[in-house]
């Protein structure tokens, strides 16, 4: 039994290489742009009564929906990937949920910011990039 698993292991160890090299990266990326992406969302922007609908006015607008929602959905894809490899996971979801635009997703993310370890997780980064810490 541990010699099949040894030859199929030893069948696919380049590919397991780059797993493990990629997997390196990602982590160390996200440790590094972590912090510097949540100092970017407001302190004010888990206030119940505060409104952060985008606008779309010009097409430069529209452009910037986009980019943001598709960095979004690479770092929800990203945060997947991490809860099984070395990375901040959890983190990377939530922050991608926060760029991305899709019906509901103010409800979630009030949902997920009343959850006091999230918060407090989320506060400690901001801390990192020198912003202030989340209002809710």
């Amino acid at each position: 039994m541990l010699d099949d698993i040894v030859a199929i292991l030893s069948q696919f160890e380049d590919a397991l290489m780059m797993i493990g090299i990629v997997s390196g990266v990602v982590f160390i990326i996200s440790l590094l742009l972590m912090p510097y992406l949540l100092g970017l969302i407001p302190s004010n922007y888990f206030l119940k009564n505060s409104e952060n609908k985008s606008k779309i006015n010009k097409l430069f607008d529209l452009i910037k929906l986009i980019l943001k929602t598709l960095i979004g959905f690479i770092l929800l894809i990203a945060g997947i990937i991490m809860l099984v490899t070395p990375g901040q996971g959890l983190v990377s979801i939530l922050l991608g949920l926060f760029l991305m635009e899709f019906p509901g997703k103010r409800q979630l993310e009030l949902k997920l910011i009343n959850h006091n370890p999230t918060f407090k997780t989320l506060n400690w980064l901001r801390s990192k990039a020198s912003k202030p810490p989340f209002k809710r």
